[in-house]
């Protein structure tokens, strides 16, 4: 029977061919096969190194990114700066619209960090290329954000002639005139730069540059304009009721700022004429805003890997600078603002936190504070951790991921119209601010709008201060919030701030730098007052008491998965200390001083003023190249006598010593080195060194710099004396700055920080003291 013939229909001999089932191939899916619009979201969420790729995989691809706008616009620079080999794809990007190319172009031109440019002409090449990039930025920043490129441009200027600075703020004054389009938010900017020189010439020039910018519909200048105008309206109240419905007309158009004032206002009293219930609705519906602004959760945070005791040595040793530095509070709660903002965003490695802290410090001081904190200043602060450029270069990932928006309401904001809607006694007050900054110390109070946590901070202060009503119908009528809508917050207020066992760094000493700064006579020694226990605090709030769950410290005192985060590079030979040495922190403090006798403590402590006075801050000490006194060799120095050297080691005196950053000591210096022990660099977070007791007692080599004796204690003018002994030597500069210098906060050691003991002699008497020996590393 031939295949595929039917004889008949019988069972036997009836057959069909079976028909073979031929699957169809799905057709493989590839990026050239999805969709224009799909492709387009794929590429715009590429890195600028990925996009380079995928542009050279195919000419469609190639075509549909050179021909899209919005794929450069959104394309990503993470963790990459503009260098003469990526200089045109920077370019290219920030004139199709990015945000973050053009924030980062302005920064590397302006600070010639990363363009390769002839010595020839730099300022004025710098200054075009910036000013065109700032100008850029300026127009691509986000609608919520402030005008901000004046920060980068601001004062101090060079004094020598030449200046950066000064070529970015006439170019941009020249552009106001020629780009109408631009013109708003540029002339804000120039005006807060005119604002902060001491000539009245120059402020009456922002003042006319306020309002040009006010008539071209830039709403910041229009309030500062209102601020400008209150004191003289004052006088008049005709004139001053006008002025309050002109701060109503701000509000109601989104100035937060004005939102701000003019609840403050309302609560002074009702210049407009308000109903009670109207004039409370008001006020309220700025409380009530605040639980719509979104704020970085916790649970972000630490799903970027920052754990809430590294976040808290950050924060702690934020609050150290900031009392060292002298500056607000203010300052201190935007840089922690900005710092939880930037970390719900982008993941951070452990080494970097520190560098993102203080360059979010670095960006606040020069946005709120009339004093800056300059870049090198900054660097030093880390103990030369980071270098000069890593610290520019984290200041233009900040404000690039931030969009410019570096000012938002904090905490201190609501709290300032709550205390001017019922105020306290002065204790009372320095009680509510001392709470407000411990709570900035903890993860889990970053969540709660800040609204709600300064009404929480307020309950739980009258109730420590016994204040009756605990919460008297006038905070429920302005702020929106009843006293069982805050009792739960008030309590994790109180366990997080008071309760809790404070952690430890890699020394074992408790970080209380909140608690020190407010052990000052300033805040009437407000953090040594005995607060109530849990007990009581409950009967006042008039809720039952349950035991706050503490969280089970770790055998060590910290836990294990961040023992890399705190331990110092030499942590493995430390020992930890006594337990009554751990109570005192107050000689542990991550500030360059040490305990001598009363006339070395005197001048020692005037060559620190002098080394972090404010006349050295600004542009000019932010340039990488040395200043002229530095290059001829002319500057007054103070020669401190350490441990004895080799004469060999005199050419070596130029290297940094002691530094935690391995990479700044010189390779003749790295090869005498081979025969000998390594030293002991601290972790970064302290601008002091950290040696044990013991180790430099009994096992150090001789050739380690402790323990050591001041042997001479010589001043001297540019060279050391020739007949000088050889030997190790700090040289400070002692040239005293011009003008008023800041307040500086220095704390008296009472031991040797991080475990290092030298021994100090008085060269007549011989007299022994225990003394820092992390200072010997400056």
């Amino acid at each position: 029977m031939k295949a595929g013939v039917v004889h008949c229909r019988c069972s036997k001999c009836y057959s069909v061919p079976a028909r073979k089932r031929v699957r169809k191939r799905t057709p493989a899916l590839t990026l050239l096969s999805l969709p224009e619009e799909i492709l387009l979201c794929v590429l715009q969420c590429l890195s600028a190194e990925d996009l380079l790729s995928v542009r050279a995989v195919h000419s469609q691809l190639r075509d549909i990114v050179d021909n899209h706008s919005s794929v450069w616009a959104r394309v990503s620079f993470r963790d990459t700066w503009p260098w003469p080999e990526t200089l045109w794809l920077f370019e290219r990007a920030a004139e199709k619209g990015n945000f973050e190319a053009a924030v980062k172009l302005g920064i590397a031109y302006l600070y010639n960090e990363g363009p390769l440019l002839s010595d020839e002409g730099r300022a004025d090449v710098c200054g075009r290329k910036a000013s065109h990039f700032f100008s850029l930025a300026e127009s691509l920043r986000s609608p919520l954000a402030d005008p901000f490129i004046w920060v980068f441009i601001r004062p101090p200027w060079s004094p020598t002639g030449s200046c950066c600075k000064a070529v970015v703020f006439d170019r941009l004054k020249a552009e106001c005139d020629s780009n109408v389009e631009k013109r708003g938010p540029l002339l804000h900017c120039l005006a807060r730069v005119l604002q902060l020189f001491e000539e009245d010439e120059r402020r009456a020039d922002a003042i006319s540059m306020l309002e040009q910018s006010s008539q071209a519909g830039c709403l910041q200048s229009s309030y500062l304009l209102w601020e400008h105008n209150r004191k003289a309206a004052m006088a008049d109240p005709g004139r001053y009721l006008q002025c309050v419905r002109t701060l109503r007309d701000y509000a109601g158009k989104g100035c937060w700022e004005a939102q701000l004032a003019l609840a403050k206002v309302c609560s002074c009293g009702n210049p407009l004429g308000l109903e009670s219930k109207a004039c409370s609705d008001l006020v309220a519906q700025l409380f009530s805003s605040s639980n719509l602004a979104s704020r970085p959760s916790s649970q972000a945070i630490l799903r970027q890997g920052i754990k809430d005791t590294m976040r808290y040595i950050l924060v702690d040793w934020l609050v150290e600078v900031t009392t060292m530095k002298d500056f607000s509070s203010l300052t201190l709660h935007v840089t922690v603002g900005c710092v939880d903002r930037y970390l719900a965003l982008r993941s951070v490695p452990k080494a970097r936190l520190q560098l993102l802290g203080i360059a979010c410090m670095v960006v606040c001081t020069r946005y709120i504070s009339k004093e800056i904190l300059t870049i090198r200043e900054a660097v030093w602060l880390t103990d030369n951790t980071y270098r000069y450029e890593d610290l520019v270069r984290m200041m233009g990932e900040v404000v690039s991921v931030l969009e410019g928006k570096i000012r938002s309401p904090t905490l201190l904001d609501y709290g300032e119209v709550l205390l001017s809607l019922l105020p306290l006694e002065r204790r009372t007050t320095h009680l509510f601010s001392y709470i407000c900054e411990l709570s900035l110390l903890y993860s889990a109070l970053a969540t709660p709008p800040p609204a709600k946590l300064a009404c929480a901070a307020l309950l739980l202060t009258r109730a420590l201060h016994h204040y009756a009503p605990l919460w008297p119908s006038q905070l429920v009528d302005y702020t929106g919030f009843s006293k069982q809508d805050l009792v739960s917050l008030s309590v994790l207020l109180y366990v997080k701030c008071f309760s809790q066992d404070v952690p430890k760094d890699y020394r074992h000493v408790s970080l209380t730098g909140v608690k020190q700064r407010f052990e000052d006579e300033a805040y009437q020694h407000i953090s040594k007052e005995k607060v109530m226990d849990f007990k009581e605090l409950c009967q006042i709030l008039e809720i039952p008491e349950e035991e706050p769950q503490m969280e089970p410290p770790s055998p060590t005192g910290q836990p294990a998965d961040i023992h890399t985060f705190l331990a110092s590079p030499s942590s493995t030979s430390k020992r930890r200390r006594d337990d009554a040495m751990q109570a005192h922190r107050a000689g542990f403090v991550a500030t360059p001083t040490t305990e001598l006798s009363n006339q070395e403590e005197t001048l020692l402590g005037d060559i620190l003023d002098w080394s972090l006075d404010t006349s050295c801050s600004g542009y000019e000490g932010d340039q990488e190249e040395e200043s002229e006194g530095e290059k001829e060799g002319n500057c007054s120095m103070i020669s401190i006598k350490l441990h004895t050297l080799t004469d060999e080691d005199e050419r070596l005196e130029h290297c940094r010593a002691l530094s935690s950053d391995e990479d700044s000591f010189c390779e003749a210096e790295r090869e005498m080195s081979k025969d000998r022990d390594p030293l002991s660099f601290s972790s970064g977070y302290s601008s002091v060194q950290s040696v044990s007791p013991s180790s430099t007692a009994s096992s150090s080599p001789p050739s380690l710099l402790m323990p050591c004796t001041f042997k001479t204690f010589t001043t001297s003018l540019g060279a050391a004396s020739a007949n000088a002994q050889p030997g190790f030597r700090l040289l400070v500069p002692m040239q005293r700055p011009r003008g008023t210098s800041s307040k500086q906060v220095k704390r008296k050691n009472s031991a040797a920080h991080s475990g290092g003991e030298v021994e100090v002699e008085d060269e007549g008497k011989g007299d022994k003291n225990i003394a820092g020996a992390g200072f010997l590393s400056l």
